[in-house]
């Protein structure tokens, strides 16, 4: 099994980190790996401060993206983290994809 870990510098934009992590994704995959693996709060600075703002619900931005990233290349993905936004908590959250987006 060949496996990509992702590291990577995020900004305080977070389409922007989410469009960097599936770009590196997409280039680690031109290697035939069978899962990529990013790193925690890959979506937003690592800040207590910025959890709540760049936080969302189950079924989110980042989750839909590297859901249909799994997808498309067919790999598994482990989404490091992302804060995730319920009954009004913040939660450090790590979706885990298989090949079929699910």
């Amino acid at each position: 099994m060949k496996i990509a870990q992702v590291q990577m510098h995020v900004c305080d934009d977070k389409r922007q980190n989410i469009r960097r992590a599936c770009e590196l994704i997409r280039k680690a995959a031109e290697e035939s790996i069978h899962m990529a693996i990013l790193p925690e709060m890959f979506c937003c600075p690592y800040d207590n401060g910025c959890f709540r703002r760049y936080g969302e619900a189950v079924g989110g931005e980042a989750q839909q993206a590297l859901s249909a990233l799994a997808k498309e290349l067919g790999i598994y993905l482990v989404g490091g983290s992302v804060p995730e936004l319920a009954d009004g908590k913040v939660y450090n959250t790590c979706f885990v994809f298989d090949p079929r987006g699910d």
